[in-house]
């Protein structure tokens, strides 16, 4: 799977998971609230593996298009690679 869905499936089960528990005794919409902010603090320790895997795949990405730009670049020049 995507790492970068993977990171947001985790990030949105998170917030679940701190969310769903306090609705029985408080406001919903105060209950995401505090589960949104949990899951910012919780993160940035628990998904720390995800977060950098995502990382990485954005990364190789990234440098797969500017290669692939440069190689076209290389082509319209008339530059033999």
């Amino acid at each position: 799977m995507n790492p970068v869905v993977k990171f947001y499936l985790y990030r949105v089960a998170l917030i679940a998971v701190i969310a769903v528990p306090l609705m029985f005794f408080i406001n919903a919409l105060l209950a995401l609230a505090v589960g949104l902010l949990g899951s910012m603090l919780l993160g940035f320790f628990l998904l720390r593996g995800q977060r950098e895997a995502m990382i990485d795949h954005i990364d190789a990405g990234v440098k797969r298009r500017r290669e692939e730009k440069q190689r076209l670049r290389a082509e319209l020049a008339g530059d033999d690679a």
